[in-house]
């Protein structure tokens, strides 16, 4: 059993084609995207811009760390804020090729259906960063920059990556170990008369 059949299979819309079975499969595909679409909203409003997030976070750091970060917090705010938007919209992208994964049926290939369901993601993931960065040029204390649009689509691809080579690294290997099944049969010993 391949690790994709693992992660997704108790996900996979089922064969029968009554309506309410459909939408179950499409529920469960999708409602895990529309989730994280809710969270990525909800931080991109004025209250979790940069001068409400510092304070809070500052003490934060000073706790885990113990000493006063004073004249370097500036720079670390800076990549903690950063490292927050390239890993938040990398597993938005996950959580969309999950859903592509499963909507997706009939490709040719496997390799195919993951192309298909990562590219979808990365688009998904292009549109959803520049929906948010739009939304947050409207908004008194926060700014709408290309340059996170950028990261946030560089987190998806990132992640996607590791993703790819982690399912391809698993089809890999389960050819190895079907292959050294068939050579390492047992040969069967001949009755001797």
């Amino acid at each position: 059993m391949s690790s994709s059949s693992i992660v997704f299979g108790a996900y996979a819309p089922q064969a029968s084609t009554s309506g309410a079975a459909q939408l179950r499969a499409q529920l469960r595909a999708w409602l895990p995207v529309l989730a994280c679409a809710m969270v990525l909203g909800l931080e991109s409003t004025s209250y979790f811009g940069a001068d409400r997030t510092s304070e809070p976070l500052r003490r934060a750091a000073e706790a885990i760390f113990g000493y006063d970060v004073g004249s370097h917090w500036d720079s670390i705010h800076f990549l903690i804020r950063k490292t927050g938007h390239f890993l938040g919209y990398g597993m938005f992208s996950l959580v969309c090729f999950r859903g592509c994964w499963i909507a997706i049926e009939g490709s040719a290939s496997r390799l195919q259906r993951r192309l298909k369901a990562h590219g979808l993601a990365l688009l998904a993931t292009f549109l959803v960063a520049n929906a948010d960065e739009l939304h947050q040029s409207f908004l008194p204390n926060r700014t709408g920059d290309l340059s996170d649009v950028l990261l946030d689509t560089c987190g998806a691809l990132a992640l996607g990556l590791v993703v790819f080579l982690m399912m391809q690294a698993a089809k890999w290997r389960r050819r190895a170990r079907e292959g050294a099944k068939r050579r390492c049969k047992p040969v069967r010993a001949e009755a001797s008369a």
